[in-house]
């Protein structure tokens, strides 16, 4: 890896996603751009504050939170590690990250995670997430163990050639985590039975499931022989996605779980969610999605 974007959060006394990039570029020399961002409503839209005034109230939001990161900087060890803080004022972060991505490409993108929403209301990380063109690592409050787990949560319910070149996107980045976090790649897929079949009697499950599973062993050995999957500790299970991966999250203990994203922007698609929602809003591990 050699660029990493990270922001920073509100409060710049933790920042427990700028510390997890800093374990990446400490083993991989990458350079980090962390980035803060200030405002204030009301200030740009006000008709009473002149132009200078307001240029004042924009310099001193942004002198405070420098203070603040150079702070929170100044108490690490950031001994060969770049590091460039950039401070700007911008309502929309999620929109500032992704111009900023379509105009520089990263290697990864941290953030500290807010992880409720309503089903009216897509937040903050969920935009980012859904429109940031480079993967996003949405961090939680657990530290990386010496020794630990990636889960790679594959999608294996399609041969098509986008959904195997996703999939090996998704092994990419586990095994880039795992070798900058000394961590071991493990990678699941739950076969999922539409719920109107499994609620017919005559309907043979166990015979759905066994098609199900030849079905992708192809797709299996490809991801084997091209994206570096281990057989060994692939979790081929059946049940829903998400409970599935929340399981296996559970089971070995992992820090990390890598997914993929396959967009849907519809108000539909919002309101309804997807996997990778699912997994993030309840787990404490950190999820990288790519796309």
């Amino acid at each position: 890896m050699r660029e990493l974007l990270v922001i920073a959060d509100q409060n710049a006394d933790s920042n427990p996603a700028f510390l997890h990039a800093l374990e990446v570029a400490k083993n991989t020399g990458a350079k980090i751009e962390f980035v803060g961002f200030v405002h204030a409503a009301g200030v740009d839209s006000s008709e009473i504050l002149t132009q200078s005034e307001k240029r004042k109230v924009h310099h001193e939001f942004i002198d405070r939170k420098q203070a603040q990161i150079d702070g929170f900087l100044s108490k690490l060890d950031l001994t060969d590690v770049r590091v460039n803080v950039d401070v700007v004022w911008e309502r929309s972060f999620e929109r500032w990250v992704t111009d900023r991505c379509n105009q520089k490409s990263f290697d990864m993108i941290f953030k500290t995670g807010h992880r409720s929403e309503s089903t009216t209301h897509a937040p903050s990380d969920w935009q980012l997430m859904r429109h940031c063109p480079d993967p996003v690592m949405i961090v939680g409050d657990k530290e990386w163990k010496n020794g630990g787990k990636v889960l790679a949560a594959l999608d294996l319910g399609s041969s098509s050639e986008e959904a195997l070149k996703l999939n090996e996107e998704i092994l990419k980045y586990s095994f880039q985590l795992a070798k900058a976090t000394n961590s071991e790649v493990h990678a699941c897929y739950s076969i999922s039975m539409p719920s109107a079949l499994a609620e017919l009697d005559f309907f043979d499950t166990v015979g759905y499931e066994k098609k199900m599973k030849e079905s992708i062993d192809p797709i299996i050995s490809r991801l084997i022989e091209k994206g570096g999957l281990n057989q060994e500790t692939l979790h081929l299970v059946s049940g829903k996605p998400a409970k599935e991966i929340r399981r296996i999250v559970k089971k070995i203990d992992a820090d990390v779980v890598v997914m993929g994203n396959k967009t849907r922007v519809s108000l539909r698609g919002r309101l309804l969610g997807n996997t990778a929602r699912n997994v993030l809003r309840k787990i404490k591990a950190d999820v990288l999605i790519v796309k």
